[in-house]
């Protein structure tokens, strides 16, 4: 009897510890893997006492619509997943539309870099920021929405993006940053917010087929390159008071004659300031 006793209890202890290290929590920096509609995802926790992860590289043999899941289960715990990690999708060259839970808050560097067949990507509410050269080379990618969340956007975000039409900036937006849509030779205008400061080095360079370029009223400096190369632009707005810093070269490749609209109160000052006296045909508005 004593015996059997002993027994019971050296396997009940046996059992509960195997049971509670099977629940045990992951720390920041642990990574696990989770398989979701037939695809096996790797994460990776980022804030262990919250449970939120972010899905870190995958087989580059995705193809299709891939759909990321807002909660994963790991051996007995829910994990939140807040953001798609850096070279969490490099060269899946098959993917043709990717679908984002409402988690997600951080897209980062390179994350969906060189996917040349993504068409689709919706924007969840919560995303706040882009990492760089996050889309470049998506060039069947043809629309994007930055909506009203996104705040930040990285180097070299969508460059050539061959196929991207129609980019919709959102208010929280600061600063256009270098090379965001360089080579994007599909874009046909841009419409640059009041909230934004600042247009990078390259930002819209080689933007080829742009015919419209619209400044709003808060643009202070306007980089090396930004628009060079777009030849097609015929006319171009840009309601800031005092004409925003540029260089020899911001506004290479676009003809002399288009149509510049500024302020009334403004026309002979951009007239008269350099890089922007290139241009000869001012008109003022109200």
């Amino acid at each position: 009897m004593r015996f059997s006793t002993i027994f019971v209890s050296f396997l009940f202890t046996v059992l509960f510890a195997i049971a509670l290290n099977g629940c045990t929590k992951l720390d920041a920096g642990d990574t696990f893997t989770v398989k979701s509609d037939g695809i096996v995802f790797q994460y990776e926790v980022i804030v262990s006492r919250m449970n939120y992860v972010r899905v870190i590289p995958v087989s580059g043999d995705l193809s299709g619509s891939v759909t990321i899941p807002p909660t994963v289960t790991y051996n007995g715990e829910k994990y939140v997943v807040t953001q798609i990690g850096e070279n969490a999708f490099m060269g899946c060259e098959s993917i043709t539309s990717v679908n984002l839970p409402n988690t997600i808050t951080i897209i980062g560097a390179s994350a969906f870099f060189d996917c040349s067949s993504l068409e689709t990507i919706n924007t969840p509410q919560p995303l706040s920021e882009i990492g760089d050269f996050a889309f470049y080379g998506c060039t069947s990618l043809k629309i994007f929405s930055l909506d009203a969340s996104i705040s930040v956007l990285g180097k070299g975000c969508f460059r050539e993006c061959t196929a991207l039409q129609s980019v919709k900036f959102s208010s929280s937006i600061t600063e256009i940053p270098d090379e965001a849509f360089f080579g994007c030779f599909s874009l046909e205008s841009i419409h640059c917010p009041a909230t934004v400061l600042r247009i990078g080095n390259d930002a819209f360079g080689s933007c080829v087929k742009v015919k419209e370029i619209y400044l709003d009223r808060s643009v202070q400096s306007i980089g090396e390159g930004a628009f060079a190369g777009c030849g097609s632009v015929e006319s171009m707005t840009c309601l800031t008071a005092t004409p925003p810093a540029c260089s020899a070269n911001t506004f290479e490749g676009i003809r002399p004659d288009i149509t510049i609209t500024v302020m009334m109160s403004s026309a002979e000052n951009y007239s008269k300031t350099a890089h922007w006296n290139y241009f000869s045909n001012y008109k003022g508005t109200y």
